[in-house]
């Protein structure tokens, strides 16, 4: 999409599920839907259309500490590498994103300071930042991820890439400026 528009993008903590205690679900075992089984659906279809690969996870992570680390990465100019690394090893590998020390190997992993984010995941340097943000989601009626907005088009969910391209071109046309 950035080769085709010239698009801003501002990645935005949301909380999909606020009261998931510190230490996490353990995910019910259903038929079917077993942990480290691909995800199917429509979000499955999705997933493999784009050649990523999605398991379910034997965990549903408190995501606070999660959100906050990636807060700290943008701030060291190293978000997309942070949250690839957070995406695969969440989905691929069923890890816990609540565990400082799994936060802590994927900082490494991309090349920012474990050390530096454990202090910052200590004193909750980015616990404001992030809980502005889920709140602004909110008043934004964004209840679901992933949601996006484009110039005055806001909507969720795991869409077609041709989706997003008319999206993309609505808003252009509605506003030229708006995508410049």
């Amino acid at each position: 999409m950035k080769e085709e528009f010239p698009l801003q993008i501002n990645y935005k903590t949301f909380y999909l599920k606020p009261d998931t205690p510190e230490e996490g679900i353990i995910r019910e075992i259903r038929e079917g839907h077993e942990p480290g089984t691909l995800v199917d659906g429509h979000l499955g279809d999705a997933a493999t259309e784009a050649g990523v690969v999605m398991k379910r996870s034997p965990i549903v992570p408190n995501s606070r500490l999660s959100f906050e680390a990636s807060e700290f990465a943008k701030d060291k100019g190293m978000f997309p590498e942070f949250h690839r690394a957070c995406y695969k090893e969440f989905w691929e590998h069923g890890v816990n994103l609540g565990d400082t020390q799994v936060l802590r190997g994927l900082a490494k992993q991309v090349g920012l300071d474990p050390d530096e984010l454990q202090v910052h995941l200590e004193k909750g340097t980015y616990y404001n930042q992030t809980r502005d943000q889920y709140n602004e989601a909110l008043k934004l009626g964004i209840r679901a991820i992933p949601s996006f907005i484009i110039g005055p088009y806001l909507f969720s969910g795991a869409q077609p890439y041709e989706f997003f391209q008319e999206v993309a071109r609505k808003a252009q046309a509605s506003n030229p400026q708006l995508l410049q």
